[in-house]
């Protein structure tokens, strides 16, 4: 059961991985500088930096969780 959670957990921390690369991107796009300034360009980094930061401590906590389990059966 737990592995099965660890990797729902993997899904969703993939998932957010994406997001997060696409926010950092979209950050950097010249429309966002003329259409909305330069809030919205640190909005955008500093939202997808944090978003990336979580999705890869989840992804680390879903790795130790199986390979935990996977040491204690055998």
């Amino acid at each position: 059961m737990k592995a099965f959670a660890a990797l729902l957990a993997l899904v969703w921390a993939a998932l957010n991985a994406v997001l997060a690369i696409l926010m950092v991107v979209n950050a950097f796009v010249a429309k966002t500088a003329q259409h909305e300034g330069l809030p919205a360009q640190a909005a955008l980094l500093l939202g997808g930096l944090t978003i990336g930061l979580f999705a890869a401590l989840l992804a680390w906590e879903c790795y130790r969780l199986v390979t935990k389990s996977a040491a204690v059966r055998g």
